[in-house]
């Protein structure tokens, strides 16, 4: 541990991890373990003010992905009404439903709370990323020929996608690696893996921010600190977020998933031995 654990989480420090969470949200690297690490070796109590900043800049990111993806959404809202206009976006509402399916395994009692010790544990976290680094290495390949970006993946596919995102609350396996390698299993371009797997983080960290948000107003979860904190790890992982998200875009076409291998053996390796 780097510091005292009764240290503070202070704007400073607020300010870090937020940009920390935009970067590591959106790059296949896991936002939670690199978070969770850092609050370990910083002395910031997982189970107290922890776990509830996490939630906070888990949000500031998803402002950025509705901003990066308003026209697909807008898209999505068009189609409800006008599927002919649309004809993607009934396909893809189903796929997104069948997709989020699986989080409802961490409603099951206990579950939570053991996520919640998890983010304590350095040694734990880095096998995680290891796992990470395993998966990206193994799915990657070229682009898919004839891939349509607004063609959503099929049911069955979607379901698959899903599951890949039930087994990212491990903190250390990446929510948009795990998604976008199962996708690219399954034979999808990187372009149209991307798009599904940032449009189906919407669903799992409004629901997760909501909860959270309820918990804090009921009482139910200690918070450490002030709320200015707070607002300023939000501000932080909104803006590094977005500038993330759009650099990832860009990029993943040409670079795909494989260049982020070495970086997560090496962090993972780090929390391993060092704990």
């Amino acid at each position: 541990m780097l510091v005292s654990p009764d240290a503070e989480l202070g704007y400073g420090l607020a300010a870090f991890l937020g940009a920390v969470q935009g970067v590591a949200e959106f790059l296949p690297i896991s936002s939670s373990g690199h978070l969770s690490l850092f609050e370990a070796w910083l002395g910031v109590d997982a189970e107290a003010a922890g776990h509830s900043f996490n939630i906070v800049v888990h949000a500031g990111t998803l402002l950025a992905v509705l901003l990066v993806f308003r026209e697909d959404l807008l898209g999505l809202l068009r189609g409800l009404f006008d599927p002919q206009r649309v004809p993607w976006a009934r396909p893809t509402l189903l796929a997104l439903i069948v997709g989020s399916l699986p989080l409802g395994v961490v409603l099951i009692p206990g579950v939570e709370e053991l996520v919640v010790q998890m983010e304590g544990q350095v040694r734990a976290i880095g096998v995680a990323l290891l796992v990470t680094a395993a998966m990206l290495g193994f799915t990657h390949r070229k682009e898919a020929p004839l891939d349509e970006r607004d063609e959503p993946p099929s049911w069955r596919a979607a379901l698959v996608i899903g599951v890949a995102q039930l087994v990212a609350v491990v903190p250390g396996i990446s929510r948009s690696g795990s998604t976008i390698a199962a996708a690219l299993a399954l034979g999808l371009g990187r372009a149209r893996a991307a798009r599904f797997s940032f449009l189906l983080s919407i669903p799992a960290i409004t629901a997760a921010t909501g909860k959270e948000a309820l918990d804090l107003l009921t009482g139910d979860v200690p918070v450490a600190i002030a709320a200015g904190p707070f607002a300023v790890g939000f501000v932080c992982s909104f803006l590094v977020g977005l500038a993330a998200l759009r650099l990832l875009l860009a990029l993943i076409e040409k670079l795909g998933l494989l260049p982020f291998v070495p970086y997560l053996v090496l962090v993972g390796a780090l929390a391993v031995i060092l704990g």
